[in-house]
Formats: structure tokens, sequence, C-alpha cells
């Protein structure tokens, strides 16, 4: 038994949103690695832009639609980068997924401009 002011607080559990609630929204790399952006909506889409500045802008870098299963991510480029051949247009990675931001791992992807394996991107 403790008196009050002799208690330590009990630690609250912290519980970690769905992946499919944390990808929704903008992220952005940071320099040296460079200053793309991208936007991730509840419908599926997603669009890169050269920096957070330039997402609502024309052309995009590339932009079409993404599927999230559990850490599983998968491009499937419909503009831009990657759109041109079918060997290309669907890129897979592995990604953490966290209130600061979502970390790529290349499981396949042909295309070489898509640039994402091994970078961090932090939520804006």
């Amino acid at each position: 038994m403790c008196l009050l002011a002799t208690c330590a607080p009990q630690p609250q559990p912290t519980f970690k949103k769905p992946n499919n609630e944390l990808i929704i929204g903008e992220f952005a790399r940071r320099p040296p690695e460079g200053e793309n952006a991208v936007r991730f909506t509840t419908g599926g889409t997603f669009r890169i832009a050269q920096t957070k500045a330039m997402l609502d802008k024309e052309p995009p870098l590339a932009a079409g639609t993404y599927k999230l299963e559990a850490d599983k991510l998968r491009f499937t480029s419909d503009k831009g980068q990657c759109a041109d051949a079918e060997a290309t247009k669907v890129g897979t990675y592995k990604v953490v997924l966290g209130k600061i931001g979502i970390r790529y791992q290349k499981l396949e992807d042909a295309c070489e401009q898509r640039k994402l394996d091994g970078q961090t991107w932090w939520r804006q």
C-alpha cells in the first residue's frame, strides 16, 4: 500500500492507430535525400510532387493508386514517373508507419525513378 504522495503514476498504455489511418495525409523527404512530397488520400490515390508546395500543381511527378495491406504498400502509377511501361507501373514496399512518418523498404519495384527504398518521409 502506498500513500498518494509516494505512489508513482502508472504509465498509460498507448495504442498505435491502424496503418490504413496513419497513411492518410502528406509526407515529405528532408534534405539531403531530397524534398519530394507525397499525398495519400482516403480514396486510395497518391500524388508525388517535387516539393510540398507543388502537390496541387500540374503535372505531378507521379500519381496513381495505392493499396495498403498490413505493412505492405503497393503503388500503381497512372501518370508521370513509372507510368509509361507495364513493367514499371507497380512497386511494392514494406512500410513502417507512425505519427511522425513513413519508412520504406523495397520488396519489388522495377522503376528506378521511385527512389523510396530505405527512405523515411516525414509527416507534414
